[in-house]
């Protein structure tokens, strides 16, 4: 487990979610809370996970919680002092924790933090088991994007690759359906409403300025685009993972019952 970039991660949400699930293993050093808030509710629910997992909790005067986070109203008056995200291993993650029903996403060149905090933020709320990432031309794993996805990095498994069509191939070999996402009007695109997203699933999406990459669009099962009736001629990357995801799970819960 790694510990060379201590940081500390801020608010509510983000140390919750990390005391909950912790998908980073991240080492959790302590948990500093603001004197005048230890009687909040959801701050003393912070304050009793970490005892629970024998973490120390520190109560610490006004003026020295705001020396500690530079006045940030982002802590919420709650940080944990934290070892820097640990990224899985997505070999390891297909040969023991993959699931009939498993959801990942695979990003192609999404480096704009906003977008990817988002998309976090959508994975998590519908139920993906993590997202993969290349090594290169990717968003980092720091506070400002844990702050950003409302603590959705620490409840999600991220896996870095070298090579995403390499990883593809792994995928598809473990039994993934592999669908693309895509702005352009072929032939071999389909719309969204006509493709069946078979489990397991990977959904690919790539930058808004590029997309997809050529090699990882020819190694996609099935290519598909969310069908527009504006003038738009696509969507923002975000924007456009919460559809089709929500997409996904309303497809689902309508073959259960």
């Amino acid at each position: 487990m790694s510990d060379k970039n201590p940081e500390y991660i801020y608010g509510v949400n983000a140390v919750t979610t990390l005391l909950d699930i912790n998908a980073g293993n991240r080492k959790i050093h302590e948990v500093i809370i603001s004197e005048n808030k230890r009687k909040k509710k959801r701050i003393e629910k912070i304050a009793r996970l970490a005892g629970e997992k024998n973490i120390k909790v520190v109560t610490a005067g006004e003026k020295d919680f705001r020396d500690i986070t530079g006045g940030d109203k982002s802590a919420q008056n709650v940080i944990a002092w934290v070892s820097d995200y640990n990224t899985g291993d997505i070999y390891h993650y297909l040969k023991n924790n993959m699931r009939a029903d498993s959801k990942l996403v695979m990003l192609d060149g999404v480096t704009d933090i906003g977008n990817f905090s988002s998309i976090l933020r959508n994975c998590f709320a519908f139920g993906c088991d993590g997202i993969i990432l290349s090594r290169k031309r990717s968003a980092a794993l720091n506070r400002r994007v844990s702050r950003l996805s409302a603590g959705a990095l620490e409840g999600l498994k991220i896996f870095r690759v070298t090579n995403l069509a390499r990883a593809i191939e792994s995928l598809k070999e473990a039994g993934f359906w592999i669908y693309g996402t895509s702005s352009e009007r072929a032939e071999n695109v389909k719309d969204m409403k006509d493709t069946e997203f078979t489990s397991p699933l990977v959904l690919v999406m790539g930058s808004e300025d590029r997309g997809i990459s050529r090699i990882v669009s020819g190694d996609c099962d099935v290519l598909f685009s969310i069908r527009m009736s504006g003038r738009m001629e696509s969507l923002n990357v975000s924007v456009a993972s919460g559809i089709i995801l929500y997409y996904i799970q309303e497809k689902y819960e309508r073959v259960k019952n």
